[in-house]
């Protein structure tokens, strides 16, 4: 994500300015992105900044979003915030340790009204044209020798929030030795490309013995058998107050069996989870007949979820990843045809592969008549550089992820479609 922003010329006026001063030191100044060890916050927009979304009974409804959007400082790409009414507004970002010596954390920012926006100990005013904001270690609480803000940086709206706000960031990072006082800045404007539920969905005429179940308000189960999205990995990263089975509801195939209870005005589909970190879909034939044939009726839904470790570590083509889900939707047919099939969300260069693995897909749902919804596509449509925003890491969702995942599939049930993002 790249948080770089039009210099006001009137930056330096007012009492924010006593944060925006840097120190002089020896050398060029130098702009160094905030990093993780699977990439830094300008090659993967939003990696690693998570919405904070409090305690369990605050998830729902969901009132903090994250996701890239095209208007940005650096040539086309940024993080977008939005904050709905009673909204937390609070962004997080896990990083410990800082360079010494630079001069502290600097971004551009821009909102839909005035705020105030909290870093630590320090407060920045952002207005709703593009600003650039240095905030000095001293003026965040902390040294020059030796910065730190605890294990994350915490940036949040000052509150309550009362109407829908949002937020933009560009050029997040820190400058050293010294703030640079005039960035090179390149401007993007406009509206963001948006993608429809029924660009991702494939076959859902499959599943019409599901649907007029449903319809019938009658009970099933929703049997997610996958590999670490399905178990939850970083599923509370950024929310640390929602941990374990607590945050199981949230996670996609849950949060699915909920929007298809509301909209069809019913409690009795009853979400069962089987999720594996790290394996492939190969892998997953040793357990398949344990954890879903065995527990599955002629009713039940079964969502099969794999590809990311198949595509990525494991070295498997997509015709190979083709050849094991043929061989997991074999064994899940001898109790249910009613099957989903999930495509990975993007991990290591597997984005490359999106439109091979989206013509596998299809294949899939033509040859074995099933459905499926295409996750790396809703990543990937916008290209690589847009895809990890709604992520918590590079390849696992947090709760808002897994509540988008959720929200841009159950169309597939209630026909009632959607666009991301909204």
């Amino acid at each position: 994500m790249s948080l770089r922003v039009f210099l006001l010329s009137s930056l330096c006026a007012g009492a924010a300015c006593t944060h925006l001063v840097g120190h002089a030191g020896a050398g060029e100044p130098t702009f160094v992105p905030l990093d993780m060890n699977q990439g830094d916050s300008e090659t993967r927009t939003g990696m690693w900044f998570c919405p904070d979304l409090g305690k369990a009974e605050d998830v729902l409804p969901l009132t903090t979003r994250l996701w890239a959007t095209k208007e940005s400082v650096t040539g086309g790409v940024a993080m977008k915030c939005v904050f709905e009414k009673g909204s937390r507004g609070t962004i997080t970002y896990e990083k410990e340790k800082f360079p010494a010596g630079s001069a502290g954390l600097t971004f551009y920012a821009k909102a839909s009204r005035r705020l105030k926006l909290r870093v630590a100990k320090a407060e920045a005013d952002v207005g709703t044209d593009w600003k650039k904001i240095d905030l000095s270690w001293e003026a965040l609480g902390t040294t020059r020798d030796k910065p730190t803000l605890g294990w994350q940086l915490v940036l949040q709206v000052a509150g309550p929030i009362e109407e829908r706000t949002w937020l933009i960031l560009d050029r997040v990072g820190i400058e050293t030795p010294r703030f640079l006082p005039d960035p090179p800045i390149r401007l993007v404007a406009g509206p963001d490309e948006t993608i429809s539920s029924k660009d991702i969905l494939y076959g859902a005429d499959n599943l019409t013995r599901t649907r007029d179940r449903a319809k019938a308000r009658k009970p099933f189960q929703v049997i997610a058998l996958g590999d670490s999205v399905t178990a939850g990995a970083q599923m509370n990263r950024g929310t640390w107050a929602v941990k374990g089975e607590e945050g199981v509801r949230f996670l996609y195939f849950a949060h699915l069996a909920r929007l298809w209870e509301e909209h069809f005005g019913y409690k009795g589909i009853t979400p069962v989870q089987h999720g594996h970190g790290g394996w492939t879909a190969e892998r997953a034939l040793a357990v398949i007949d344990k954890e879903v044939v065995d527990g599955a009726g002629p009713d039940d839904l079964v969502i099969l979820q794999f590809g990311g470790n198949d595509l990525s570590w494991a070295g498997k083509s997509p015709a190979e990843w083709k050849t094991a889900m043929k061989k997991l939707i074999a064994r899940t047919k001898t109790k249910t045809d009613q099957v989903l099939l999930l495509s990975t969300t993007p991990i290591g260069d597997v984005p490359k592969k999106s439109a091979d693995i989206t013509k596998v897909l299809k294949e899939l749902v033509e040859e074995e008549k099933v459905a499926a919804a295409d996750v790396l596509r809703l990543a990937c449509y916008r290209g690589e550089a847009f895809a990890w925003a709604w992520l918590a890491n590079e390849g696992h969702p947090g709760y808002m992820g897994h509540i988008t995942m959720a929200e841009m599939i159950a169309p597939v049930l209630t026909q009632k479609h959607r666009s991301y993002p909204e």
